[in-house]
């Protein structure tokens, strides 16, 4: 249709006229149904898949020292059995002191994978000594360390859990605020 002026009622009467694609395309009115639909099954079957997988325990954490990382992402549990005690989330319990498995997210070391002590976490942890105290911290943070078990950096910034103090005393004695 011819139309000269423009506006809503122009607009609506070129809408009116439309009927559907051009008559050479058709026939590509059923391809797309079919390329819409098996993206749409492909799509569920990714979130059925992704979500009948095991999840893993990754996530992240910050960097307390000074080596040049920021983020860490825990991917693992260094020494962890499959089945500790019977039960299989108590092995994944990733607790202070714990040597763990990270990936660099963002600072100088991204993509790196490397092994990390955390040194405090949010949760709430009782004291090895077993006198009553528990411990919780406002982040979750580790320290990279090298193969030898030396720490990477040459400061730690915030404090540091006394269950980590005790097992790391290289850790321990870069730290600022150690109290235990």
């Amino acid at each position: 249709s011819r139309v000269c002026k423009v506006g809503t009622r122009a607009i609506f009467a070129m809408a009116m006229v439309s009927h559907g694609p051009p008559p050479s395309l058709r026939g590509h009115r059923s391809r797309s149904f079919l390329l819409g639909l098996v993206a749409g099954v492909v799509g569920v079957w990714l979130l059925v898949a992704d979500l009948s997988l095991t999840q893993g325990q990754d996530f992240t954490m910050m960097c307390a020292d000074n080596s040049g990382a920021w983020d860490l992402k825990i991917i693992g549990k260094v020494g962890k059995s499959r089945f500790e005690k019977g039960t299989p989330t108590k092995s994944m319990r990733i607790l202070p002191g714990d040597m763990v498995v990270a990936v660099g997210r963002t600072g100088l070391s991204k993509n790196r994978v490397m092994k990390a002590v955390v040194v405090r976490t949010r949760q709430q942890v009782a004291d090895p000594v077993k006198n009553g105290f528990f411990y919780t911290y406002d982040t979750n943070a580790a320290v990279v360390i090298d193969p030898d078990g030396n720490p990477v950096g040459s400061k730690i910034v915030g404090p540091i859990d006394p269950r980590c103090a005790r097992r790391w005393p290289k850790i321990a004695l870069i730290a600022r605020n150690t109290r235990y």
